[in-house]
């Protein structure tokens, strides 16, 4: 944070002087004290050792405050210049620290169009570097000083030098600051350099182009967007599937400010396309954004055959033969069911929830039973079809051998905890959990009992739930399980009632009070659960 007071101070996050630096300056201590903020910074950064040059750029920002704005566009800019400028360059630790200091400066002490755009010529020298860091770190230095130029000429011939370059690397920057250069700018000239970037020879400049499509997409009007749609088939069509599959996923940020008819006609076939493609790698990234891109589409219930298809393309994903393709589709479970609704679930979904919960997976069965849990929440769904299709599955769940999986059931089943009544087998599996060897599944059913005496009754839970789990957690040997029963004391208070908590659960807690005397945790446990009943 700047001071509001001094508009030039340096950052309070600048670095503590360090022995690296003293051992770095060769002059003596008279010479030191003489020396201004831009000498010592030179003197250090033209030292031998890498770690003394990367420790005098780490200060760059300092000695930029010190020195104020004016000095620093007349004597330190043009010098900084110079060091990226440098044949053979300097190390890339170096520069990358060059790039990341620059963004410091602007806006608090370089803030005009005439003082951020000397250093324009820095970065983009930076952004032709072979080292891949130092590359990504002057793109995103050049979309932070770009809202402060005025100049558009100069970004926009910046970027047709980029793009215009024989070596890859110059390219690969171009896409990545094009998106921004066009928000800022709105140079037509700039969707022709993008479109010549994504028809590159190079495979890698296809794929940075493909990485930023859906930014630049989102940042034109529906005519230029339509000009631009063979560019997108191109990509998602594209021979390399490090291409296609940013393509695929870049439809999520394509679709949301269009209307339906043209995303129904422009990307519903791409969607297809990729939800079948024969590269696991594709399937893959469209089913880690699938309901991203399913809600891009902007379908309403106008369009029931295009939603269905849409439905159809991620029952395909699910049922993938790659592991990994279906652990990133059943993620975005909770979030179709409630995209398609309760008429799309029972048709194309339900039937596939138990091999999803049986999958050899563990990171399927997981995810599945994460996502049973988010879908039963908001009403898409109702209470007999949520007790139909999740009974068994979560049974299963319960069961199974990775307590992780079991976990995810247990620490969100309060959500559905008005229908535990219906789901006996579910309790008879929560009691059964309560001397479980993993402590953290004791926790959550712990957790979870004082919601089981909310739905079954407190007779049940008197006769089924006090004496085997309530009180056996409650002397439980691990500290976070104890104070699990303790902040569900307050719940079962409202759910019992006075009378109750007199009559049944007071006795209890005295009588473990009275014979704890070796043992003042679980003195102190009574006394917390005490605490939550007042």
């Amino acid at each position: 944070m700047m001071s509001q007071n001094n508009p030039l101070e340096a950052p309070s996050h600048s670095p503590t002087p360090s022995l690296t630096m003293v051992r770095s300056l060769p002059q003596g201590v008279d010479e030191l004290s003489a020396m201004g903020p831009l000498e010592l910074f030179q003197s250090q950064l033209e030292h031998g050792l890498t770690e003394a040059k990367v420790d005098g750029m780490k200060r760059l920002s300092v000695v930029a405050y010190a020195l104020g704005t004016e000095a620093t566009l007349s004597s330190l800019i043009p010098y900084l210049t110079n060091v990226a400028m440098k044949q053979p360059p300097h190390e890339d630790e170096v520069l990358l620290t060059l790039a990341a200091q620059l963004q410091l400066m602007v806006p608090n002490l370089l803030s005009s169009n005439t003082q951020v755009l000397p250093l324009l010529p820095i970065l983009e020298r930076l952004s032709t570097m072979e080292e891949t860091v130092v590359r990504d770190e002057a793109v995103k230095a050049v979309n932070h000083i770009s809202p402060h130029i005025d100049d558009f000429t100069q970004l926009t011939s910046m970027a047709k030098r980029l793009v215009a370059a024989d070596w890859f690397t110059a390219k690969v920057s171009a896409a990545g600051m094009c998106p921004t250069l066009f928000k800022v700018t709105q140079e037509d000239d700039l969707r022709f350099l993008y479109r010549d970037l994504c028809q590159d020879d190079t495979p890698m400049v296809r794929r940075a182009a493909a990485m930023h499509l859906g930014e630049f997409f989102s940042q034109l009007s529906f005519d230029k967007v339509q000009e631009l749609q063979p560019i997108l088939e191109h990509l998602c069509g594209d021979e390399q599937d490090s291409v296609r599959l940013l393509a695929v996923a870049s439809m999520a940020q394509i679709g949301p400010k269009f209307s339906p008819d043209w995303t129904t006609q422009a990307l519903l076939p791409l969607v297809k396309q990729g939800s079948t493609d024969l590269s696991w790698r594709v399937r893959h990234n469209l089913a880690k954004a699938f309901s991203d891109v399913a809600l891009s589409l902007n379908l309403n219930e106008n369009y029931p055959s295009q939603k269905s298809l849409i439905m159809a393309c991620f029952v395909a994903l699910l049922q993938d033969q790659e592991g990994e393709v279906r652990a990133g589709a059943v993620g975005h479970l909770a979030k179709m069911v409630h995209w398609g609704g309760a008429t799309l679930f029972t048709s194309h979904l339900q039937a596939l929830l138990p091999a999803l919960a049986d999958d050899v997976v563990v990171d399927v069965r997981s995810k599945c039973a994460l996502a049973l849990m988010d879908s039963s929440e908001g009403g898409t769904l109702p209470d007999p079809i949520i007790v139909k299709a999740f009974t068994p599955l979560l049974e299963n769940f319960l069961q199974d051998e990775y307590a992780e999986v079991q976990l995810h059931v247990l620490n969100n089943l309060s959500r559905i905890s008005h229908l535990l009544n219906q789901m006996s087998g579910v309790v008879s599996n929560i009691i059964s959990m309560s001397k479980a060897q993993n402590w953290r599944v004791r926790q959550g059913v712990a957790e979870l009992l004082p919601h089981l005496a909310e739905a079954r009754g407190m007779d049940f839970f008197s006769t089924v739930l006090q004496e085997p789990a309530w009180m056996a957690l409650m002397l439980d040997s691990v500290a976070d399980v104890r104070l699990a029963c303790v902040a569900g004391v307050a719940k079962l208070c409202n759910v019992a009632g006075d009378d109750w908590i007199v009559q049944s659960l007071l006795p209890q807690h005295i009588k473990i009070y009275d014979h704890s005397a070796n043992s003042y945790l679980m003195r102190i446990t009574i006394l917390q659960g005490h605490a939550q009943m007042a």
